[in-house]
């Protein structure tokens, strides 16, 4: 059966708008978690900041992990694609953070701030968590 040029393109328009609409298999964000963090000159302990499309300057991460729970501010991480992205993990006990698709990783030390900093430079939406105790910590969005 051969199907028409302009039905095909409207059956991948038609596509295309359902897996946006769909977050094209993203996790949902936690209930009452922010979306993103707003621009700030001073970033409290445990608040991402983030950055507006663009800014190539550095957003800064910072999270605690205090007998396996994690303490951060937002869910979600957003930045454009080409930021710097430094991230800050302290935590009361060995572990391994990891940042998954950028195959970035941090060993923890107890109380020992620990950081990583990196380029954003591959889009998409990336879970960042500790090996050991299996906590997530965060997601990266880069786009």
């Amino acid at each position: 059966m051969r199907v028409p040029v302009r039905r095909m393109v409207v059956a991948c328009a038609v596509m295309g708008a359902v897996m946006a609409a769909a977050g094209c298999g993203e996790p949902a964000a936690e209930p009452g978690a922010p979306a993103s963090a707003a621009p700030s000159a001073q970033v409290p302990a445990g608040s991402p900041t983030a950055l507006p499309p663009g800014d190539k300057s550095v957003t800064s991460v910072t999270a605690t992990v205090t007998k396996g729970k994690v303490r951060i501010a937002g869910h979600r991480v957003k930045v454009p694609r080409g930021a710097t992205v430094r991230i800050t993990i302290t935590s009361d006990a060995a572990d391994e953070f990891h940042l998954h698709g950028y195959d970035r990783e941090l060993e923890l030390a107890p109380g020992k701030p620990a950081t990583l900093q990196l380029t954003a430079d591959i889009p998409g939406v990336f879970e960042a968590e500790l090996h050991h105790s299996g906590a997530r910590v965060f997601e990266l969005q880069v786009g």
